[in-house]
């Protein structure tokens, strides 16, 4: 019984003829009971003539709306429309001297001066309803595309930094593996769980943090095998027990692999990186320190000329985050140091 009730009710929701009708029944039947409640039998019959013409003026001045606003496909010229508001204000004076008082001719002039204003009061509700249902749809309409097309950036940015990570990943292993050859193995591993976290695991607009983090010391990691002794870590990143917390996908790997790559490209003997995540009243707060050398990056040629890591990643903000991210960054004493706030998702 209840499903055959729910498929009812579907089908009647799906159906916009069948809503305005139940929509119009139910107003009829609502009014037109309250008299009934209210002792007067006799004027029930004349109270459901009375809201069936009150929706009739309200869908007649819906469709002067939906008619203006459509005016290059339905188009109305105005003697059909005064036409249409005659006939409605003087059906309705004649019907009404017939209902209440018996007599056409005799009664007409005085109905009609209560009729046209009423006329009037709900045509123009209807067109009123009308407008405000093309803003209402439009506004959707404008909302669904601005969507649309920040899921489709979005998609398009996260696409081109597994490609970057790659470039950048491969050009440093064939550098190592020209002498220490040894190294390459090891690093192949972590790059496969790199890359299929990357491709597999991203494709939400937000993901667990957890599993962000994961992916992060995996690359830090990477990253140890690669440099050896040379590198000086302090890595500071606190647990999160509740998995609920979410966050946008390969948004902090950019800010670790320049960290990385602009630090080894040190004339000094040894590379310094210090990376803190924490998290502080639902704002995850990330900070990372690097040692770096100024005009190094041109000199050894290590300057991105599409700059598509760090570009690509500030637009992602700015579209995931809106005002709800913090960012800064700053090179002081042969130090580079990055501060990003961000606000935490469920």
């Amino acid at each position: 019984m209840m499903k055959h009730l729910e498929s009812f009710i579907g089908k009647v929701m799906a159906s916009r003829m069948l809503v305005h009708l139940s929509f119009c029944l139910a107003f009829v039947g609502v009014f037109s009971f309250a008299v009934i409640l209210s002792g007067n039998h006799d004027v029930a019959v004349a109270a459901m003539v009375s809201c069936l013409y009150i929706l009739t003026c309200t869908y007649v001045g819906r469709w002067y709306g939906k008619s203006w606003l459509n005016r290059s496909a339905v188009p109305v010229s105005v003697p059909k429309s005064v036409l249409v508001f005659l006939v409605l204000v003087l059906g309705g004076a004649a019907g009404a001297a017939y209902m209440f008082k018996g007599d056409v001719a005799k009664y007409f002039l005085q109905n009609l001066f209560i009729c046209f204003p009423i006329s009037v009061l709900f045509v123009f509700l209807g067109i009123a309803i009308a407008l405000a249902r093309h803003v209402v749809w439009m506004q959707v309409s404008d909302a669904k595309i601005a969507q649309e097309h920040k899921e489709s950036e979005l998609r398009l940015l996260l696409s081109q930094l597994s490609p970057h990570f790659l470039f950048n990943t491969l050009n440093n292993m064939y550098g190592i593996s020209l002498s220490q050859q040894q190294r390459v193995p090891k690093l192949l591993l972590k790059l496969s769980e790199l890359l299929r976290y990357s491709i597999y695991e991203t494709r939400e607009e937000f993901i667990p943090l957890q599993n962000e983090l994961l992916y992060l010391k995996n690359y830090i990691d990477f990253e140890k095998i690669q440099n050896g002794e040379r590198l000086v870590l302090d890595l500071a990143i606190d647990e999160f027990p509740d998995d609920r917390m979410r966050i946008a996908p390969m948004l902090l790997i950019v800010f670790i692999e320049n960290a990385f790559k602009y630090s080894k490209a040190t004339r000094k003997p040894k590379m310094w990186i210090a990376i803190t995540l924490q998290v502080k009243e639902d704002w995850i707060i990330f900070t990372i320190k690097n040692s770096f050398e100024p005009g190094r990056r041109e000199q050894s040629g290590l300057e991105d000329p599409s700059g598509i890591g760090l570009h690509h990643t500030l637009k992602r903000l700015n579209l995931i985050y809106g005002n709800e991210y913090f960012y800064n960054a700053q090179e002081e004493n042969d130090t580079y140091h990055v501060k990003l706030r961000l606000k935490a998702k469920y």
